[in-house]
């Protein structure tokens, strides 16, 4: 695919400029002094920012000009949806691992029907990906893979389990997003901090907002790379800009306008920080092959 080659394009370039200050340095600094190898190694930076961008615009939005046809492209998101399976069998494996602990009394028959509604759901979470990743439209709603399977999964198994034991399962799963959620909170808030250095009483503000306010998709976050960063910016929380903005001194807004330009959400295609990083359990317990 042309983004695929686009990417790689980018990253080899980004690493000769990386090589390149080595090889320049004793040069540099004999000819024009320190000045002069700082103010080329800012240049060499503010480029390499601008490929990583490139690099990360051509894989969450793939070109629009001269598409493939029709056919082509549906074959495809086919090909690349059933690659994508694989890699969230582990999701799969997870879920099926909770509700084996909590409806352990499910007959060998309805455990085979949640295996397939597993299957089924792995196969949607995955095409749905595809779909928006292929049509530039990757993180611009609230689909998420992961929830995708779990709903499904839920589905299957209430009429399936004893009533004691669905409810068992609904109330882990509630418990366990309630954790994601306030993770996914509190790393927003660090990463805010750490940018625009906010009082106690801001922190407080923001994180009182971002929990009246919360949106599922917000969990986005935890798939975030501790390490990224663009244009020497770490991924700005821009989508969550409603509840930290108004909390903000001027100083800081002027301060968050420059690095959501930089390395906001919105800019680098909000399907960014939406990763799959193939975590979970990896193999399906023979419990579930009765």
């Amino acid at each position: 695919m042309r983004c695929r080659s686009h990417a790689r394009a980018c990253a080899a370039l980004a690493t000769l400029l990386l090589a390149q200050p080595a090889l320049w340095g004793d040069d540099a600094a004999a000819a024009k002094g320190a000045a002069a190898a700082q103010a080329a190694a800012e240049r060499d930076a503010r480029a390499l920012g601008w490929l990583l961008q490139q690099g990360v615009r051509a894989f969450a939005a793939p070109p629009v000009d001269n598409p493939p046809p029709a056919d082509q492209q549906r074959q495809q998101i086919e090909q690349h949806a059933k690659q994508l399976e694989r890699m969230f069998q582990p999701v799969l494996n997870s879920e099926l691992e909770l509700i084996r602990r909590c409806c352990g009394g499910l007959e060998p028959a309805a455990r085979r029907q949640i295996m397939a509604a597993g299957r089924e759901a792995v196969a949607a979470g995955a095409r749905g990906f595809t779909e928006r990743q292929f049509n530039g439209r990757l993180g611009r709603d609230d689909f998420d893979p992961r929830r995708e399977i779990r709903v499904r999964l839920e589905k299957a198994v209430e009429p399936l389990a004893a009533p004691a034991e669905f409810a068992a399962y609904r109330e882990q799963v509630e418990r366990r997003e309630a954790r994601r959620a306030e993770a996914a909170r509190l790393s927003i808030l660090a990463r805010v901090d750490r940018q625009l250095d906010l009082s106690a009483d801001q922190r407080r503000k923001i994180e009182a907002e971002l929990t009246r306010s919360w949106r599922p998709q917000w969990t986005r976050e935890l798939g975030n790379r501790g390490d990224m960063r663009v244009n020497d910016y770490p991924p700005a929380p821009d989508d969550a800009a409603d509840a930290i903005v108004p909390h903000l001194a001027a100083d800081q807004v002027a301060a968050w306008e420059a690095w959501c330009r930089a390395a906001g959400a919105r800019f680098l295609g909000q399907g960014f920080n939406l990763q799959i990083d193939g975590q979970g359990i990896q193999q399906t317990d023979p419990w579930w092959s009765p």
